[in-house]
């Protein structure tokens, strides 16, 4: 009976104790759960979202970069002597600067020029990374192919920008089926004729791969579809040339995930998020027309628009939360069992409880290990204040030993400045408190055997015992909380530092009709010319506003979007001062004050007013320009006129001069006939520096066309011209290979064949003549030189050597006009360059010079 009786209170009391534990450990593993649910699918969201923005921008970079090619090869200089010239030199070097250009750029499968009738004049091919010619007979009309007819309709310096397409060869399908998208330009000549179109085929793998890489960082599978819904990019790639043959029934997105979804991606907002019952569903619209291009103010055409969309499937979603669900479920297993386990012993102990009288020495030494085991130092003091117990705790912290401490006095554990500070050292505190348990949250400081001190927190309750009452402490170490709130206040003081000495003005307002000010800094109040932080915050935001309406659309904004970011508007000073500023602000909810704005205010009246003076400062240039213009175009007309006018004397004297010689040569001496020779000299050499003269001016004037030149080849061909219009002489002649620099190749070569044509004509007399160019590689640039072991000249007269018609030399030893190196000096200097020359007397020269060269990519 007495046993039953013991079960049923037990039983009692593990229910009181256990069902409420097994209730609130229920419900907090709940609330976890929903959190890391709604977590986890946020977490989702943001990283699909991040995915398609990302292949956005890899669609841009990468299309940006071919548009950028497809505009430079319709530039390219080669193409433009050969529309002019139309000889095979010309196309010779067209089709090798497609050819090295098709070797640089590993993007292309395929490079074409094609006429205006449609018929291919020059292709080149990418075989397996090397570029191929197509012969002749090989080329094709294409006349009635969709892009050749789209291109030919366009204006000059626009793209056309194809769909994918498979690549056809004589009408038929090249397999395996290689996906390309082709940008193609149109060609005008000088005479703004058009004279056919430059297309480039991109292998449009590259770009899958790309978009793939992001696919396999994110969590959903990436794709790619057309207008049509047609997949250019899948996770299962046998099904992404579908777009390209309508008639193999492929899958299309409308098919596999129904017309509710593609309905939600074909609306007319361009980047979009749902999760659906079916997934994730994420898009972003690429509407390659609308690509910006980096060389800028370019037309893009007839270009379609593509959809990137990433899916994730309920089962990815599913099996990111339920693994945490699993472990959450073995945690609460666990707890469980531990709650029932404590319900249990805490049960038992309120049973054992009423038998304490007849288990005193047991629950002594219970007593005795909870205490040893207690994370705290804890101490039993008497009433004299002597240490009457404790644990082994005490020892580690104050480094005494049990013989050290109990018995003796407790004062020793703190410092002196405390003795008379905390209660448990007054023996009036048992009196006090009386036989009703009081705890006591008082900070002060340990003292260690070793005199060292650590901050300390000690909690008292008296303890009636057979001995009498003891006071029961119970010391914690809050060292490491201590130097937290250290480490708190000292951030919040940098912070308050911060904001306090930012230049820009802070606030923190209300969204209230008059916009009441909560927090200012004190760059707000010097903005605002108020004489004080409470002058300023008596006064809300509203009443700075010069127009009322741009604080309404700004509030209005702010409240739809969340945010505005550097909004230009016209406030107002205390003073009556009116002011540009920038004004940037962020919404915000908190529980207390509801939603409030937290912002910058920047005063931008300096910058608005630069901004005034730049544009004037560009329109006033602007009309200067347009006037250097017309003097340019006046002048070109003057030289034209004078060459024409003093060409016509010229052949006059030197066509009479050779009719005198060839009919009445008999009839004069030999000095007469000297003297006619000398005037027909005259004439020719005066017509030499027309050309001369007519060369400079055109250098002078000339735009700068920048592309890449092989300078190592360029003078190689000079050199090698020289060498067959004087096939007798021996000269030895070296020219470092790699010189590639970008630059005008017109005028480069125009350089480089006046100060090779010198090199060439000064070591005339030398009979081992040598020629080097080369470069010097320094931190700072690039120094290409030319030098020979020619005549050479007195440094003396160096400043004079770049002037026109300066001589350093006789015109009978060795001719010229006087005007190579003027014109050699202003091609130099169009380039952003300088050119020195170093030199000694029939020793030789070497010309020096650098190039302010634009980089190659």
């Amino acid at each position: 009976m007495k046993s039953d009786r013991s079960r049923y209170k037990f039983i009692k009391y593990f229910l009181i104790i256990c069902i409420p534990l097994v209730l609130t450990l229920t419900i907090v593993l709940s609330l976890l759960f929903d959190a890391h649910e709604d977590a986890n699918k946020a977490i989702i969201e943001a990283n699909e979202r991040l995915s398609v923005q990302l292949g956005e921008k890899t669609i841009d970079y990468v299309f940006g970069v071919i548009r950028g090619d497809a505009l430079y090869l319709a530039e390219l200089s080669s193409l433009r002597q050969w529309l002019d010239s139309g000889d095979s030199t010309a196309y010779s070097r067209l089709t090798e600067d497609l050819l090295a250009f098709l070797q640089f750029r590993q993007l292309y499968g395929k490079v074409r020029f094609i006429d205006k009738h449609g018929q291919e004049i020059v292709r080149i091919h990418n075989y397996e990374g090397k570029p191929i010619i197509t012969p002749q007979e090989q080329l094709q009309n294409q006349f009635e192919l969709d892009f050749v007819q789209k291109t030919l309709a366009l204006s000059e310096r626009s793209v056309y920008i194809s769909p994918f397409e498979p690549t056809i060869e004589h009408g038929v399908i090249v397999q395996p089926i290689k996906p390309t998208v082709r940008f193609t330009v149109p060609v005008f000549d000088s005479n703004n004729e058009l004279r056919g179109l430059i297309v480039l085929n991109y292998k449009g793998e590259r770009l899958m791969r790309r978009l793939r890489t992001i696919s396999d960082l994110s969590v959903g599978n990436l794709g790619l579809v057309n207008e049509q819904g047609r997949w250019l990019l899948q996770p299962h790639p046998a099904g992404e040339s579908g777009f390209m043959f309508q008639s193999q029934g492929t899958e299309t997105f409308e098919q596999k995930f129904g017309e509710e979804i593609w309905s939600f991606v074909t609306r007319e907002s361009p980047i979009g998020q749902w999760m659906h019952e079916n997934g994730l569903f994420t898009y972003v619209k690429v509407n390659l027309a609308k690509i910006q291009n980096p060389m800028g103010g370019l037309n893009t055409q007839d270009s379609e628009t593509w959809v990137l969309i990433s899916y994730v499937s309920p089962k990815i979603i599913a099996a990111n939360i339920a693994e945490y669900g699993r472990n959450l479920a073995l945690a609460g297993a666990l707890l469980m069992i531990l709650l029932v386990l404590l319900s249990g012993i805490v049960a038992n102990y309120a049973l054992q409880r009423r038998r304490a009288e007849n288990r005193l020495q047991r629950s002594e030494l219970q007593f005795r290990r909870l205490l040893e085991s207690a994370p705290e130092a804890i101490l039993l003091v008497d009433q004299a204040g002597h240490i009457a117990l404790m644990n082994s705790q005490t020892e580690k912290w104050f480094g005494y030993s049990r013989n050290e401490l109990v018995g003796h006095s407790a004062l020793q554990l703190i410092p002196e400045r405390f003795h008379q500070a905390h209660p448990i050292f007054q023996q009036q505190f048992v009196a006090e408190t009386g036989a009703q348990p009081i705890s006591v949250g008082m900070e002060l400081y340990g003292k260690r055997k070793d005199g060292s001190e650590f901050p300390i927190e000690i909690s008292l309750s008296p303890l009636e015992t057979e001995h009498g009452t003891l006071i029961t402490s119970i010391i914690r170490d809050i060292s490491t909380r201590k130097e937290a709130e250290i480490a708190k206040q000292r951030a919040q003081e940098r912070y308050r530092e911060l904001l306090n000495n930012l230049p820009v003005g802070v606030f923190r307002s209300l969204p209230d009709a008059k916009g009441s000010f909560r927090e200012i800094n004190p760059t707000m109040v010097n903005l605002f010319e108020a004489e004080s932080t409470e002058q300023l915050l008596a006064h809300s935001f509203g009443e700075f506003y010069c127009d009322l309406a741009e604080r309404k659309a700004l509030m209005g904004k702010v409240l739809l979007q969340g945010y505005v970011n550097g909004e230009e508007v016209r406030l107002r000073t205390l003073k009556g001062r009116e002011f540009h500023a920038g004004l940037t602000a962020v919404k915000k909810k908190d529980e207390t004050i509801g939603i409030y704005f937290d912002g910058i205010v920047e005063d931008i009246s300096v910058r608005k007013e630069s901004e005034c003076q730049i544009k004037q400062l560009n329109e006033n240039l602007r009309v200067r320009s347009n006037e250097l213009e017309a003097i340019n175009h006046e002048l070109e007309a003057f030289s034209y006129s004078v060459s024409h006018d003093l060409r016509a004397p010229l052949r006059a004297l030197d066509g009479f001069s050779r009719t005198l010689l060839d009919e009445y040569a008999d009839q004069l001496d030999q000095r007469g006939r000297d003297r006619l020779k000398r005037i027909r000299l005259a004439a020719q050499r005066m017509a030499e520096l027309i050309d001369s003269l007519l060369k400079l001016s055109r250098v002078t004037r000339t735009e700068l066309k920048w592309e890449v030149i092989d300078l190592s080849k360029l003078a190689n061909e000079i050199l090698d011209t020289l060498q067959q219009m004087e096939p007798d002489r021996k000269v030895r002649y070296t020219v470092q290979s790699g010189l590639i620099v970008r630059g005008d190749a017109i005028l480069l070569r125009i350089m480089l064949d006046n100060l090779l044509s010198n090199a060439w004509k000064f070591t005339a007399r030398n009979q081992q003549a040598f020629i080097e160019v080369g470069c010097n590689v320094t931190k700072e640039r690039i120094i290409y030189f030319i030098r020979d072991n020619g005549a050479g000249f007195d440094m003396a007269y160096a400043d004079k050597l770049f002037g026109v018609f300066q001589r350093l030399h006789d015109p009978h030893e060795f001719p010229g006009t006087g005007i190579g190196l003027a014109t050699v000096h202003r091609v130099i200097h169009k380039h952003g360059g300088q050119i020195w020359a170093e030199s000694t007397i029939d020793q030789g020269s070497t010309f020096y010079f650098t190039l302010d060269e634009k980089e190659i990519i």
